[in-house]
């Protein structure tokens, strides 16, 4: 992590192979979540309200906690490690903030959309549109880093 706190060029350059792994890694645990919640159903309205209200028996709260439990690994990870990353990238502190305020809401109206699923007896176009925020706004964050990870022209304090 030496490069975080001295990004001499040759701290960034020793740094670019495992960099690049944590973002294939990364994203393709995204790919996963995304894989996952397609196949049962989840980025339509009906298919969330069958998984979460199946029969009109709502999950328990306990499959509810546990859901969180997984997204906040995953999201906290990423978020953690990418934003970290994106403190080192040629890129406008603006954007910077944008990327990381953004995806950080994205991520916790995701993990606690869920709840509101049940607590409304439906809305399961919400969990859908948190769903796609979530990790629409977590692969773009990756995909920026990957873009400019390592490259000149970062200025101290911008």
């Amino acid at each position: 992590m030496r490069f975080l706190v001295q990004p001499t060029p040759d701290a960034l350059a020793r740094a670019r192979p495992p960099v690049r792994a944590f973002l294939v890694f990364a994203a393709l645990a995204l790919a996963g979540v995304a894989i996952q919640r397609a196949a049962a159903g989840g980025f339509t309205a009906a298919g969330v309200l069958d998984q979460y209200l199946a029969g009109g028996d709502p999950l328990p709260a306990a499959a509810l906690w546990e859901e969180v439990h997984v997204g906040a690994f995953l999201y906290g990870f990423v978020l953690l490690m990418a934003g970290s990353l994106l403190a080192v990238c040629p890129v406008p502190a603006r954007l910077r903030s944008a990327l990381v305020g953004v995806a950080f809401a994205a991520a916790l109206a995701d993990l606690f959309s869920p709840f509101a699923v049940i607590r409304l007896g439906g809305a399961g176009a919400l969990r859908v549109a948190t769903s796609v925020a979530a990790l629409g706004s977590l692969g773009a964050l990756l995909a920026v880093v990957a873009a400019t990870y390592g490259r000149p022209g970062r200025r101290a304090g911008a």
